[in-house]
């Protein structure tokens, strides 16, 4: 997933604001278990007053992720 969130951030940067958590380290851990994130890969996505719009688990093609992001935008 890095190659395809790398691209995504760099295309949607002026707009979109990333965050990559790790999962075994730091507070990556309580991150999982606050969102009950069932592994890894997971991207959520968030709107502006900050609540979960979508949810992926797994790779996506970077077209899925880019469509939802361009939703979200509009």
């Amino acid at each position: 997933m890095t190659p395809i969130v790398d691209g995504l951030e760099q295309q949607y940067r002026d707009t979109v604001a990333f965050k990559r958590i790790n999962a075994i380290e730091g507070n990556g851990p309580a991150i999982m278990q606050a969102y009950r994130l069932p592994g890894h890969p997971v991207t959520l996505i968030f709107n502006a007053d900050g609540r979960e719009v979508q949810r992926f688990v797994g790779p996506q093609p970077i077209e899925v992720v880019a469509a939802e992001l361009n939703k979200l935008l509009k």
